[in-house]
């Protein structure tokens, strides 16, 4: 089931609750909630339904947070299914267990639109396209991996998981090294816990990528080449989103016009974005 079904369900009613999802303290307020699962014992991991707790035990233990993106079952053959009847077995809760707090983050159009629209929200800032995905936190709520596994058999989510949390060590470890040293060399490890990171690099360690920037600015290690474009195309959406489509909705075109022009001075575009920029500073004019 993708991402975008389940947020449809939500329209009509889904903007409660929207300001607070926006950071993951925005699902307190309610007691961690378990798997239903019959068959698992007392002593392993259950599946918790609240972040604000399980980022709490994640702590306490000195472990990282599993969160699971999960669709209802539909059907007792669906790949949901498949996922549910692996994952909710003490097989794999006493193994993955060990290592995460188990957090599972599911909706279905029986649960409240606030309820869905958390879910939907922090898949859609966690990049999450469909269901079943992972997302490998750390106990700060960090994201550094993902992974969109679906298997019949709970060793080779061990195995899976096991292989991503190595990365959290890599993050780590080239951010201590950049700790302890300046410039250039400072630039090269944050590269390095950049690329541990992967796709999140570009949304949620935004920072490191604007120092790497920084740090290299006459592009000697030809990391400012590497960052740069994105970086400032990332600026360009958010302004076009945040500002200028704000301005067209109200119909006042010049503005918007305006608001363009200025952009294009203030992020010193690449040519390629000028060429975007310019048309569609033309569709407005039209």
């Amino acid at each position: 089931m993708s991402l975008r079904l389940i947020k449809r369900i939500a329209i009509g009613g889904a903007f409660a609750g929207c300001a607070a999802v926006f950071c993951f303290g925005g699902f307190a307020g309610k007691e961690p909630v378990a798997s239903r699962h019959d068959e698992v014992a007392p002593h392993v991991a259950v599946w918790l339904e609240e972040m604000r707790p399980s980022l709490a035990a994640a702590k306490a233990q000195g472990k990282d947070v599993l969160v699971e993106f999960s669709a209802p079952q539909e059907d007792a053959d669906s790949a949901s299914a498949l996922d549910r009847n692996v994952l909710d077995r003490e097989g794999f809760l006493g193994n993955v267990g060990q290592t995460f707090v188990l957090l599972r983050m599911a909706s279905s159009p029986d649960m409240p639109p606030a309820r869905i629209t958390q879910v939907t929200t922090l898949a859609e800032r966690l990049g999450v396209a469909r269901f079943p995905t992972f997302v490998l936190l750390d106990s700060d709520g960090k994201p550094y991996a993902k992974s969109e596994l679906v298997a019949s058999d709970a060793n080779e989510y061990q195995k899976e998981f096991t292989r991503l949390r190595a990365l959290h060590t890599r993050r780590d470890e080239a951010l201590a090294l950049a700790q302890g040293s300046k410039g250039i060399e400072r630039a090269k490890h944050l590269d390095q816990a950049l690329g541990a990171v992967g796709p999140f690099g570009e949304t949620e360690y935004a920072d490191l990528r604007h120092e790497v920037i920084d740090l290299d600015p006459q592009n000697a290690a030809g990391l400012k080449a590497k960052y740069e474009p994105a970086v400032l195309a990332r600026q360009i959406d958010s302004a076009i989103q945040d500002e200028v489509y704000p301005l067209v909705d109200r119909g006042d075109y010049s503005a918007a016009m305006a608001r363009i022009d200025r952009l294009m001075n203030e992020v010193k575009a690449t040519p390629a974005q000028v060429q975007l920029l310019t048309a569609f500073k033309g569709q407005l004019f039209y």
